[in-house]
């Protein structure tokens, strides 16, 4: 049966890719935008399925607007994505905060005041603190959270409001936490830059990404999905699971953008210094929640990206 979305952050990496699943399994989506246009979407989606989404412009600071989006579309399900990224926390700690946590309690609340007992919100890795603060190279999700960004706090503070939101209201959620995750629409974030590498040897243009080593890797469609399904399930309680991902060296990650485009061998380089969280997180506990999820392997994943930039590379585009 169709189900009723409401999605935030649809504009953004994981948002969009959430959209499109949504939109091709049959689903109707709300989708709150600050611009009130969809645009940026059609790099994944076709214009006649961007037309089937109801956009409804706003700010999701507005917590009026937050609330009527709700109750007036008879909204069953909500997907919470939408967040400033660390360079925009780092730079306007006020308004990083206005979005990030005041933006997350007018979801819970209007999800409380429309009687939605349930949601999904994205969560991060930031949460975590650096290697050294552990004993172990991968971390588990009940891993002591020690942030040392803006960003990270204010996810954490998320974290801890939904499960107050549970215990006090009874409005069970889901966090997940993405590590580094690429693919078309990643264009934000300290981790964005593989993707941006990706682009530029499509171009045949040098670029030096901004850092190396191991770390998860996410394929943006691999992990809308993984949105969907923890949105899907029958949940009681409030916690929030690392979404995981496949362990990867840059080094590998420039093969990947090799093999897409043996022309830009040579091209894409990076920088030594490696993300400063444990290499690896655990998705063991997600996936006891929400069920296994696919990984798409690394080849295929950057080839994939790589030739929707290429279909997307023409003048105009």
């Amino acid at each position: 049966m169709k189900r009723r979305f409401f999605v935030t952050g649809a504009t953004g990496c994981i948002g969009g890719w959430v959209v499109k699943n949504l939109v091709e399994s049959g689903d109707e989506v709300f989708a709150l935008a600050r611009s009130g246009r969809l645009d940026k979407l059609s790099l994944i989606m076709p214009v006649e399925e961007i037309a089937e989404i109801h956009i409804i412009k706003g700010d999701l600071t507005d917590a009026p607007l937050v609330q009527t989006c709700m109750a007036e579309n008879g909204i069953e399900k909500i997907i919470h994505l939408a967040a400033m990224q660390i360079p925009f926390c780092s730079a306007d700690p006020r308004l990083g905060a206005r979005v990030n946590v005041e933006g997350t309690i007018n979801v819970f609340e209007a999800a409380k005041k429309c009687g939605i007992r349930f949601l999904v919100y994205s969560s991060s890795t930031a949460v975590y603190g650096t290697k050294d603060e552990y004993s172990s190279p991968c971390l588990e999700h009940d891993d002591p959270l020690i942030p040392h960004s803006h960003y990270g706090v204010y996810k954490q503070a998320n974290e801890w409001s939904a499960k107050v939101y549970y215990r006090v209201d009874g409005i069970s959620s889901i966090g997940i936490r993405p590590y580094v995750v690429y693919g078309p629409l990643r264009d934000q974030g300290m981790s964005s830059t593989p993707t941006t590498a990706m682009k530029s040897a499509v171009k045949l243009e040098r670029y030096e990404i901004s850092y190396g080593g191991v770390f998860n890797f996410q394929y943006a469609d691999d992990t809308a999905k993984a949105f969907i399904n923890a949105a899907s399930v029958n949940y009681i309680g409030a916690d929030a699971y690392n979404l995981g991902g496949t362990p990867v060296d840059m080094k590998d990650v420039v093969h990947a953008i090799e093999l897409a485009e043996p022309r830009a061998a040579g091209l894409i380089t990076y920088l030594d210094g490696t993300l400063p969280f444990p290499p690896r997180a655990s998705k063991v506990e997600l996936e006891k929640v929400i069920g296994q999820m696919y990984e798409t392997p690394l080849v295929e994943g950057v080839r994939a990206s790589m030739e929707i930039f290429r279909k997307n590379a023409a003048p105009g585009k």
